[in-house]
């Protein structure tokens, strides 16, 4: 088989370390031929079995590390086959190489021998001139088949599909429907909500968005607004949890000005802003039993009317609203407004939560493992095997949010060459977890079960509040909506 670069013959310090019965062994050996796919390696007792790390430290250029591979043993020597994590250690034994004597003996790309002195070889016609500025970025490209050909055995259908969508989006610039974070995976799940994304831009109906905390419900919002006759208009979101009841009606209807103390000038509200355009209510289940009313008669005549105005205008927006909670459950228990469900829920999109997304969960990983390992520069090479197990097999109650987290966690307590499981803390045992779908439950049996978590972590929030595999904003709005006086509170409007 020819070889895919021009070797060079060094006489290269190696340190190469191999894993070998859960234990780093590491050896010091000796490269005689060095090429930037391989080389041949000798002083080495025993022949890696497996993958192993090699470093080595280039005049001139520093130390730099990657990654190699048996290929066979030859006269004693090992031929070895180099994978590189990163580009800056490939350029840089780029640069470290071409100073060095060529071995042109055989053409690197047809295998046919040639005489050492010719610039390019006789049978394909390929350069070999190193001392070519460009011959680096032409090589590359000439034998780009063959280097992933080299590779083809690690390769599944998961990586593959990613690695020709990163080829339609970025080579040919072509837009991916499905380009944002949460959205990466082929779960048939996920492509169920692709189908419905598409389904739903193609109308003016209003979009009803359900599924757990870190699932995706703002980019499923962008995503229908982006695809739709009014991409071109403004997108406005608006956390219902987070804005204060007593401000909400003038941030989405707006004031005139001396309406109220403080109100200087007349502000438009969010309803406004978005003419023409989507408004995303996130968090709709948090609205005032009044705020319902008002969205209500908004749905009805499309009309709004700002704080202290005496007159209505016509705005023309499309709504998307979405929640985590089960809004059904809620109407039931009179907390919501049972026409607003129904003329909210003309077209409603339910999206998976993670641990339901099968191999999606590796994948994501994976996906952003290369991200940030993109950002920061890291030079670790990928998840252990027990990490990916690890990352399987886990139920991720925080969803794609927390999947991020644990990830970022992995990128900076990682030790050696893989992230390990507990690099990023994840516990695969069940934990005690009974508010997941809390809101199915009736009224005072929630409020008794939150209170109870409350109390057994000393009222302090942010505790319960991972006890309950939940965000602290989802905690207060729980704490809000159950009137749950807190100790050391006036009321619950007070925490």
């Amino acid at each position: 088989m020819p070889r895919l670069d021009v070797r060079f013959a060094t006489n290269l310090a190696a340190t190469v370390v191999q894993l070998h019965n859960s234990e780093n062994l590491e050896e010091v050996g000796r490269f005689k031929e060095m090429s930037l796919s391989g080389g041949l390696l000798a002083g080495l007792s025993i022949a890696p079995k497996t993958k192993f790390y090699i470093s080595v430290n280039l005049p001139l250029q520093g130390l730099i590390k990657f990654v190699g591979e048996l290929v066979k043993n030859h006269n004693g020597d090992a031929i070895v086959k180099f994978y590189f994590p990163n580009k800056v250690a490939m350029a840089s034994l780029w640069k470290y190489l071409q100073d060095l004597p060529v071995k042109h003996d055989v053409c690197p790309y047809c295998g046919q021998s040639v005489n050492c002195k010719i610039d390019s070889c006789l049978i394909c016609g390929k350069n070999m001139t190193i001392s070519d500025g460009d011959y680096y970025g032409k090589h590359l490209l000439e034998t780009f088949i063959e280097r992933v050909r080299m590779r083809l055995e690690d390769l599944d259908s998961s990586f593959i599909q990613r690695f020709i969508a990163l080829m339609d989006a970025d080579i040919l610039n072509l837009s991916h429907e499905t380009c944002e974070e949460e959205f990466v995976g082929t779960s048939p799940s996920l492509l169920t909500v692709f189908s419905m994304i598409r389904r739903a831009a193609a109308t003016d109906m209003n979009i009803l968005v359900l599924g757990e905390s870190g699932t995706g419900k703002e980019l499923t919002a962008q995503a229908i607004h982006e695809k739709s006759l009014r991409k071109d208009k403004p997108f406005i979101a608006v956390n219902c949890a987070a804005i204060p009841e007593g401000l909400m009606e003038a941030e989405l209807f707006g004031y005139e000005k001396g309406a109220f103390t403080g109100a200087y000038a007349t502000k438009k509200g969010r309803f406004e802003l978005a003419e023409g355009g989507s408004i995303f209510l996130d968090e709709i289940g948090d609205l005032s039993p009044g705020l319902q009313a008002k969205l209500l008669r908004f749905l009805e005549d499309r009309k709004i009317e700002r704080v202290g105005g005496k007159s209505g205008k016509k705005v023309d927006i499309r709504i998307i609203a979405a929640t985590n909670c089960d809004l059904e459950a809620m109407v039931e228990n009179k907390s919501f407004r049972n026409d607003l469900f129904f003329r909210l829920n003309s077209f409603t999109i339910k999206l998976p939560p993670l641990r339901e997304r099968g191999d999606d969960k590796v994948i994501l990983a994976k996906y952003f493992f290369n991200k940030f390992c993109k950002i920061d520069q890291a030079s670790l090479i990928g998840f252990s095997d027990a990490a990916l197990e690890a990352i399987h097999n886990y139920n991720w109650p925080g969803n794609v949010r927390e999947l991020v987290n644990k990830v970022r966690r992995g990128l900076v307590m990682a030790t050696g060459s893989y992230i390990e499981p507990i690099d990023m803390e994840i516990n695969n045992e069940t934990r005690p977890v009974e508010v997941v779908q809390i809101v199915k439950i009736p009224f005072e049996v929630q409020r008794q079960k939150i209170y109870d978590v409350l109390e057994r972590n000393n009222f302090v929030v942010a505790h319960a509040a991972k006890e309950l595999q939940v965000s602290r904003p989802t905690m207060y709005s729980l704490i809000k909506k159950l009137e749950i006086a807190v100790p050391g509170k006036n009321s619950y409007s007070a925490i």
